[in-house]
């Protein structure tokens, strides 16, 4: 039998798709973020302390050189030209005394997430189609949103308790995320404050481990930070009941050496089952995720299930949900045959008068499709004060001026008026339009291409689209032929673009949107 076949009715015997739990292996090898000890060196060197110093005065314990070095930039940093604005862009966030290291650390891994390793496109391509039902993660970066984009996203232990969540589609990033620098789990401290929350988050994970199969990415079978956890979810299990794990925790070891995957069976914390995977490449992993059959999309099960909870709780359809009263389903013949009916029900119940219809479906990519054929009639202020909150996901480009100017909020002089904005439109504004320039190589690039200075049009006609994808947003914004682009990215709209050009395209229709609608042209 076959690694694939093998593997894929292993997961047919469940009613549920998979959970990934995803690691640090899983940023290096397809962004080439750092280690944790190469973070930490690289953090070192910025400020000009001897790392070999720190880690021997740490005793090699990460956690330990992380406070260290955060006690470093508490003295240092606010002093130091590595600074910069930072300390006015991140005001709200230099709270605490380790704020400056792990802001620094942020605003590092915004956008790495773009730097994808062409060696595994495929694999990539492959977890994109995968069919999972969410994921859990300890990684501060925003790889895994930019590849799942319709997922929501539960930034650390307490964002996993306060916010409402379903269990499908999800993001659990259990160890902080880079778009809140404080939610960072990185220093001794913050391991300390985890570990007595363990408990909770276990408790909550045990669910998932039960309901569906968990597949390790990107991590060792030693890892004490997921053995802990998993010890923790252990001891929730009576003795006589831990065998039923056997069949849900798979654990997949990357081991450069392996010629062809394979899937056998492992004992980790000396008493639990798991299944291993030893593979030199994820392709046929991925496959197998990707050839789930599933008739619903986890995102739009997520959003009926968010729209049937919030009917529950507050009888308002929004729009999006039509019930029949309950007091009169009584009076029915066929009562017992009760039907949920989920999409624009308003279009069909107009003579009910049904709330107006909501902006729960509406996504990135609508946002984007909105922007280049402009015939989606959305309220601008809508999409502005309920829409955005949202839908805008960590550092993700979107275009945002076309709904701030339809909805009033824009001067004659450009000026936003930013009262009521939620904070993630506000960064956007402030960002301007140097936030759609990549800057290093592609910026000295661009300025040795005399047709970046022309204009869209002469660029687009030099016949090198993946050129023109990466220098488009160089042109000086005073000399963009608006109609000229905007049939440009009408004709490319819907291609079938990898990651990194889809990042791309979409920085150039918000380089449209800045120009078109910001009113400062």
């Amino acid at each position: 039998m076959t690694f694939k076949k093998k593997l894929a009715d292993h997961f047919r015997e469940f009613s549920a798709s998979p959970f990934l739990f995803v690691g640090s292996g899983m940023s290096r090898r397809f962004i080439g973020a750092e280690s944790w000890e190469a973070l930490l060196k690289k953090f070192s060197d910025l400020i000009g302390e001897n790392f070999t110093k720190i880690r021997s005065q740490a005793d090699g314990d990460y956690p330990k050189i992380a406070s260290l070095l955060a006690e470093s930039y508490s003295q240092k940093w606010w002093d130091s030209e590595i600074k910069g604005q930072k300390d006015s862009d991140y005001s709200d966030d230099l709270v605490k005394k380790d704020s400056p290291l792990k802001v620094e650390i942020c605003d590092y891994l915004a956008s790495v997430h773009e730097n994808i390793n062409a060696e595994y496109q495929k694999e990539i391509d492959l977890l994109r189609e995968s069919k999972i039902d969410g994921i859990i993660t300890t990684n501060w970066d925003f790889f895994l949103e930019s590849i799942f984009p319709e997922f929501s996203v539960f930034i650390g232990q307490d964002g996993l308790f306060s916010s409402r969540n379903h269990g499908i589609a999800e993001v659990y990033k259990i160890h902080g995320c880079a778009s809140d620098p404080n939610s960072l789990v990185l220093t001794e401290e913050d391991y300390s404050k985890f570990r007595k929350k363990n408990p909770y988050l276990s408790s909550k994970l045990l669910t998932i481990f039960v309901e569906h199969p968990i597949i390790f990415l990107g991590y060792s079978l030693t890892d004490p930070h997921v053995l802990e956890i998993l010890e923790e979810i252990v001891e929730c299990i009576p003795p006589n009941k831990i065998d039923a794990l056997r069949q849900n925790i798979v654990f997949v070891e990357w081991d450069p050496e392996i010629k062809e995957p394979a899937l056998t069976e492992s004992i980790i914390l000396k008493t639990l089952p798991v299944y291993l995977i030893r593979t030199s490449s994820y392709i046929e992993l991925f496959e197998v995720l990707s050839e789930i059959k599933r008739r619903i999309p986890a995102h739009i099960f997520r959003r009926i299930k968010d729209e049937l909870y919030e009917l529950v709780i507050t009888n308002d359809p929004k729009g999006q949900l039509y019930v029949k009263d309950a007091d009169n389903l009584e009076n029915e013949e066929n009562f017992q045959e009760f039907v949920v009916g989920y999409g624009a029900i308003s279009k069909i119940k107009k003579s009910e008068e049904l709330a107006r219809q909501g902006i729960v479906g509406v996504d990135r990519d609508d946002i984007v499709r909105d922007v280049i054929f402009d015939n989606s009639n959305y309220n601008s202020r809508d999409i502005v004060f309920e829409g955005f909150p949202k839908i805008i996901k960590g550092n993700a480009n979107i275009p945002v001026f076309k709904y701030l100017n339809g909805a009033g909020l824009i001067d004659d002089r450009g000026v936003v008026r930013k009262e009521g904005l939620c904070q993630q439109i506000i960064s956007r504004i402030d960002s301007g339009i140097q936030k759609f320039k990549p800057t290093g190589y592609e910026e000295r690039r661009s300025e040795g291409i005399p047709e970046v200075q022309q204009g869209v049009e002469e660029l687009y006609k030099l016949d090198d689209f993946n050129l023109f994808l990466r220098m488009a947003v160089f042109v000086p914004p005073e000399i963009v032929d608006l109609s000229e682009l905007s049939e440009i990215l009408k004709k490319h709209a819907y291609d079938k673009f990898s990651s990194v050009e889809r990042s791309q395209f979409i920085k150039i229709v918000c380089f449209y949107d800045f120009v078109k609608y910001s009113r400062m042209y």
